[in-house]
């Protein structure tokens, strides 16, 4: 079965299984990923069909043995003796995504270098050094942790507690009956997808994707703000704080506010982050074509996709409970990481790496509630006084007798006086006038 596009989410169900069972599901797991791992290669080799729009069809005609293809140029039936074709394809599906992934990586890797050569240039021409670059290319795939998704004839529901699942033995493949300790049920509007089979450290789990099909009537936001009882949400996404979030109306009276701490997370990964700069130091020169420290980087990565995951939900859980069908951010496209220590560096450059993730997490999962995601400018969000609309607000944090230090904890305004404010909550109301100015007759 292809994958479903658009806007999806996915369903997750704890499974039971006998331990036989759950021994053929990991030997057909590692089964998988070293066909993934096969068609990485072919990719690799023939990287001209990673843009073709029939690279399927390509990517099969180089592997797979048939009537009218008697002698492919990789032998890949003879190492897979018997494959299931929904494997097959399950697997060329899931290269060709990491292949792609690359190839638009490194091809935004070239452009940044270019750019890079082009300014040397015109520091030579200048009298000046040419700097050096540094930064490495993306390194190919070569290994994977994918999960099995089962296409096609390769699995069978039973019923909404108990599925067929396509196994591999060790000499055959064969069905096996799973269950699911929680019904399955596909909401109304939605269709099923390709099941996932996924090993948690609390047992295995199948995941399915569900995909809207029928059409949402969500109406312009321009037609929403007629609407007197409007309820908004606004989301200013911080550094020391995820979220810091208001419900106002249309005339910008504030009826609920949240904060969402980004303290342990951001402690988390700068742990991480410095063990990576520490062990750099000490190893120093890294052999080209090695992904280093790669258990330490794929830890942040983990991490930061489920900040992103988390901070979302909690920001439509938010906007639904109370009523809200707009969520506002302000666009932080041009943001950029302040000086400081390489893993302080890092930190904060993923800390806004994370929150456009959180965004596009936002914008799908709000899609599901029927609320409307929009961006407005940062103009001015967080230095115009809310309440007298000076741009005077000065920002600072309290020391241990109460006297004022350098800090972004709390905001003041040196026009009408009111001080002691949260400056994430000053940062929100900011991005509700912005949205009233844009949208508000």
């Amino acid at each position: 079965m292809p994958h479903l596009h658009g806007f999806t989410k996915t369903l997750r169900y704890n499974l039971l299984m006998p331990t036989d069972v759950e021994e053929q599901a990991l030997r057909t797991t590692l089964l998988y990923r070293r066909v993934v791992t096969y068609y990485l290669q072919v990719f690799q080799e023939h990287q001209e069909i990673i843009d073709h729009g029939k690279w399927l069809k390509m990517a099969e005609k180089l592997t797979h043995r048939t009537k009218d293809n008697p002698d492919p140029e990789y032998p890949f039936d003879r190492e897979f003796l018997n494959l299931p074709s929904g494997f097959r394809r399950s697997a060329i599906a899931e290269a060709h995504g990491k292949a792609q992934a690359w190839k638009t990586s490194y091809e935004k890797w070239e452009e940044r270098k270019r750019k890079h050569e082009e300014r040397n240039r015109r520091r030579i021409i200048a009298g000046k050094k040419p700097i050096e670059f540094a930064e490495r290319p993306p390194q190919y795939p070569k290994d994977n942790n994918c999960w099995l998704s089962y296409y096609g004839t390769e699995y069978k529901w039973l019923d909404s507690h108990h599925i067929m699942l396509k196994m591999f033995t060790g000499k055959s493949y064969v069905y096996r009956k799973v269950t699911l300790l929680q019904p399955f049920a596909v909401p109304p509007g939605y269709v099923a997808g390709s099941p996932v089979l996924v090993k948690k450290p609390t047992g295995w789990e199948l995941h399915v994707p569900i995909v809207r099909v029928t059409k949402l009537n969500l109406k312009k936001i321009e037609e929403l703000v007629k609407d007197t009882s409007l309820k908004i949400c606004l989301v200013d996404l911080g550094m020391n704080r995820h979220a810091a979030m208001t419900i106002q109306d249309t005339e910008g009276r504030v009826y609920a506010a949240k904060l969402i701490s980004a303290a342990k997370d951001n402690h988390l990964r700068k742990r991480y982050l410095e063990k990576i700069v520490n062990l750099q130091m000490q190893t120093g020169v890294i052999p080209e074509g090695e992904r280093f420290a790669k258990h330490l980087w794929d830890k942040v990565s983990n991490l930061n996709d489920d900040i992103a995951h988390r901070v979302s939900r909690q920001i439509v859980d938010f906007a639904k409970i109370h009523g809200a069908k707009i969520i506002v951010f302000e666009h932080l496209d041009g943001l950029r990481p302040s000086k400081g220590t390489k893993s302080h560096r890092l930190n904060q450059k993923f800390i806004l790496w994370v929150k456009g993730r959180i965004f596009r997490y936002t914008r799908y999962k709000a899609l599901h509630e029927g609320i409307v995601t929009c961006r407005v400018s940062p103009k001015e969000t967080s230095s115009r006084c809310p309440y007298c609309g000076f741009p005077t607000i000065v920002r600072y944090n309290k020391g241990k007798n109460g006297e004022e230090t350098k800090g972004v904890d709390l905001a003041k305004c040196t026009n009408c006086g009111v001080r002691d404010i949260n400056s994430d909550f000053i940062g929100s109301l900011g991005i509700g006038r912005n949205f009233r100015l844009k949208y508000c007759p």
